[in-house]
């Protein structure tokens, strides 16, 4: 079993009691193991999810270099692990694994508990993106080309409308829902093409196993796993943890009248990320966060939809129809969200000045 053999590889196997798997993404696991001198976080990365992932390690050694000169001003993982060679990443079956000493009183989640919860998350975050603001870029590898590829995922579903047969036709609504906004999709690679939204390091990964909390405070200790980060615009990163973060059920909830946006989770995320960014986020980056959320359910939902008339070949699943129920639920997302549009816009334009005002 390859949790054995990274537990002894990293020294943890003969005294480790008990491990708790935190959330399963689309590039990483987390791991929380349970052992008689204390706790530890195992990461394990996926090789097949990334682009020369010997690339994605170094990309995680830069930035995390440059984190360390912040001192306790930003959240990393400092203790870390390594084998007998003292490599502090093994490799095991295509899978990248490295490993952390947990401080006293920390400890993952797996949903948002409250409001103070998801403001941390926003000030984690802000946290993040505010110590990069100088790192050079130009050092950055890119380990997910196709991530962003949208032209080639609507490509696809335009390919797949007209196969849809009689037997699936019920999905074609589904599909149209997409292509209806298929120029929408292009907004936030348009502003980047033409310079008018500043290119910063993204972390490409912002899903709740990857914040390591303080379980009493609620404070983040650490933003962990950036293997995937990459240049781009910090939107990219606010749409998809927002989305995420902020939404009122899990993304294959099937019920779409429970999916929503939770606006109290979403003030507070933002007022905590404006608490650490307010100095350099410009006013075109708040003015479009909006659309951001919007397009990154949005592109979700298109990459679920893909991946099911491909044969569920990407995304886990654990019954058939799971991606469908993702991508109606990221569907039903964009529907919140253009309904709420305006009054949402002004939330943030009124926590952005009222950050800026202090």
């Amino acid at each position: 079993m390859i949790m054995f053999e990274a537990l002894k590889k990293l020294g943890l196997f003969e005294k480790t009691d008990n491990v708790v798997k935190f959330g399963r993404g689309f590039y990483n696991r987390s791991y929380i193991v349970e052992a008689s001198d204390g706790r530890y976080l195992l990461e394990a990365v996926d090789g097949k999810a990334v682009n020369r992932p010997e690339k994605a390690m170094a990309n995680y050694r830069l930035i995390e270099k440059h984190l360390e000169k912040w001192g306790q001003a930003v959240s990393f993982m400092a203790e870390k692990l390594t084998d007998e060679e003292k490599n502090d990443v093994i490799v095991i079956e295509g899978t990248y694994w490295r490993g952390f000493k947990m401080p006293e009183g920390a400890g993952l989640f797996k949903k948002i508990i409250n409001n103070r919860m998801i403001y941390e998350i926003g000030k984690a975050i802000g946290r993040f993106h505010r110590s990069l603001k100088d790192f050079p870029l130009e050092e950055l590898y890119c380990p997910i080309p196709e991530c962003s590829n949208i032209e080639k995922e609507l490509d696809l579903l335009q390919k797949t409308v007209f196969k849809i047969t009689d037997e699936n036709f019920i999905l074609y609504n589904d599909a149209k829902f997409v292509l209806d906004r298929k120029e929408d999709l292009k907004l936030l690679d348009h502003f980047i093409e033409n310079d008018e939204l500043p290119l910063r390091v993204v972390h490409n990964n912002l899903r709740l196993n990857n914040f390591i909390f303080d379980v009493n405070s609620y404070r983040v200790i650490a933003v962990s796993c950036y293997d995937a980060a990459s240049r781009g615009t910090l939107l990219h990163d606010l749409g998809e943890a927002l989305r995420q973060l902020t939404s009122t059920t899990r993304e294959d909830e099937s019920n779409l009248s429970l999916v929503r946006i939770n606006i109290a989770f979403f003030k507070e995320f933002l007022r905590g990320y404006f608490s650490e960014t307010r100095d350099f986020l410009t006013q075109k980056e708040a003015d479009y966060i909006i659309d951001a959320v919007r397009l990154k359910a949005l592109e979700s939902g298109l990459r679920y939809l893909n991946d099911y008339f491909a044969g569920n070949k990407i995304y886990n699943i654990f019954y058939k129809e799971q991606n469908i129920d993702r991508a109606r639920n990221q569907f039903r997302l964009v529907e919140d969200i253009e309904t709420h549009y305006e009054g949402m816009r002004n939330t943030v334009s009124f926590l952005y000045n009222q950050a800026n005002a202090k």
